[in-house]
């Protein structure tokens, strides 16, 4: 379970790379915004960890708000080096499917709202969605204000999607039940503010009361950075948070 954090998601990769490196066998992952893109890059287009370090090391402020005014005037060719990388990156995401999956991942799921009806729209492999993937993983994690909505298109009605952490941040609720029921789920909590769906008082005391033994929380050490404001290089400090955290459970998961 990959959630929302921005910038912070860039312990994603750190968490993968560490759970790896301890043989722990990941069937199936679920990721919103950061951590939706994380995934798709990974078990979709099959990126390697340090392919998506690499790429993901691009961002900076600066860059993360000319990438968002580019999504907004897509026609204009001025943009910098890095900007350009970022878009080409994302416009790989077009051949994203859900039901090609690599490194050993059966199952993939991607969550983002539709800012008109708030609903939330779910995408997993080997279930019929009414709109592209790469829709809703790039929708997914458009922060409202810094990038546009993206719009689908599925018969009379048109969606606007937009960040799925707006309405759950980590959604362990989706890995506990099916399609995925899983026996155990390892989230990842990026500490940020909770989507307006998963503010109830004591949830993670009452997820784990309620399915004891099934759920693991890392939380890795990423309150020093920012989301959308932060420091270049710190990129290198955010993975190594995420390899901690996992390493600091290591008894419990092996």
């Amino acid at each position: 379970m990959l959630g929302g954090g921005g910038f912070r998601g860039l312990a994603h990769i750190g968490v993968l790379r560490a759970l790896h490196r301890l043989q722990v066998p990941i069937d199936s992952i679920i990721g919103v915004s950061i951590g939706g893109l994380v995934a798709s890059f990974h078990a979709g287009l099959g990126y390697t960890l340090d392919e998506i370090e690499q790429r993901l090391s691009l961002l900076s402020t600066s860059s993360l708000f000319a990438l968002g005014r580019s999504l907004y005037w897509p026609r204009y060719n001025g943009w910098s080096p890095a900007v350009t990388a970022l878009r080409a990156e994302l416009g790989r995401l077009d051949g994203l499917s859900l039901d090609s999956l690599r490194f050993g991942i059966d199952k993939l799921g991607l969550l983002a709202l539709d800012a008109f009806t708030g609903e939330e729209i779910f995408v997993v492999t080997g279930e019929t969605s009414p709109l592209a993937p790469a829709h809703v993983v790039v929708g997914g994690a458009s922060i409202p204000f810094l990038f546009p909505w993206v719009r689908g298109q599925h018969g009379r009605r048109t969606y606007r999607l937009v960040d799925g952490g707006l309405s759950h941040s980590v959604p362990v609720e989706r890995a506990l039940r099916p399609p995925f029921s899983a026996a155990r789920v390892i989230a990842v909590d990026l500490q940020v503010l909770r989507g307006f769906r998963e503010r109830a008082p004591r949830r993670w005391e009452s997820l784990e009361e309620e399915h004891p033994g099934r759920i693991l929380r890392l939380r890795p050490r990423v309150d020093r950075f920012g989301t959308v404001f932060f420091r270049e290089g710190q990129a290198p400090d955010l993975v190594r948070a995420g390899e901690e955290s996992v390493l600091e459970q290591a008894g419990a998961l092996c």
